[in-house]
Order: C-alpha cells, then sequence, then structure tokens
C-alpha cells in the first residue's frame, strides 16, 4: 500500500553517478540525501566483490542502470517508504515506463531478490 503523505524523491548524482551499484541509488527524499535500494533486484557486489567475475559483473550492472538513467525521458519511484537493514528505502524505479529491475534481470545482470537467499556470483 503506497503512503498517503507522498514524500518528493529525486536522484541525484554523488561522485558523477546516480547509482552506487545495480541496485543501490543516489536520492533525495524531502531534502534529505539517503539512498533507495531496488525491490525485487539482487545485482552483483562492487564494495566486497568475492571474485574478479563479480566485480566486473557488478560494473556491468550498474553501468547500465546509471546510463538508462541519464538517457531516461521519465522517471518514477514506487515506495512505500519501509526502510531495508542499512536504512535505505525500498523502493521500485521505474524508468520510461519500464521497471529497471525487471530490466536488468531480463538482461542477465542481477536475479530476483529473495530474502534470505544470497546469490553466489562466482559459480561457473
Amino acid at each position: 500500500m503506497m503512503s498517503i503523505a507522498q514524500a518528493e524523491i529525486t536522484l541525484r548524482q554523488y561522485n558523477d553517478r546516480y547509482c552506487y551499484d545495480g541496485d543501490t541509488c543516489y536520492v533525495t527524499v524531502d531534502g534529505a540525501n539517503t539512498k533507495i535500494r531496488l525491490l525485487e533486484l539482487d545485482t552483483p557486489e562492487i564494495s566486497k566483490p568475492k571474485c574478479e567475475q563479480e566485480l566486473e559483473w557488478g560494473l556491468r550492472a550498474r553501468d547500465f542502470i546509471n546510463n538508462r538513467i541519464e538517457n531516461a525521458q521519465t522517471i518514477e519511484f514506487k515506495t512505500n517508504f519501509e526502510l531495508d537493514w542499512f536504512g535505505r528505502t525500498l523502493s521500485y524505479l521505474i524508468i520510461d515506463g519500464e521497471d529497471i529491475s525487471a530490466e536488468l534481470v531480463r538482461n542477465n545482470l542481477g536475479v530476483v531478490y529473495k530474502k534470505g537467499f544470497k546469490m553466489d556470483w562466482c559459480q561457473g
């Protein structure tokens, strides 16, 4: 369910990027700088990758989403402002009418997030 009081969410750039990795993006919510964690998406880690391949795939996912944002006509957020364990706002990011989480999964740049299950990006 969506909250009644809609906060104003906008993407912001940090170190010339809108998204830190494939599933975490920099935003401002009602004037406060914070991050969103994309719902239904898990992408390879960049900060603490377990292998070279994970880092490489993570950078590919990050570049894909940042590129989509830079070329977007429309950007929307769908969120009920729940926070994850790290205090990030859980949200869908809709770019030009497309759910970017689903788009990353379709392009083999991420998987659908399952609570308690951690994808091993270093296998095969």
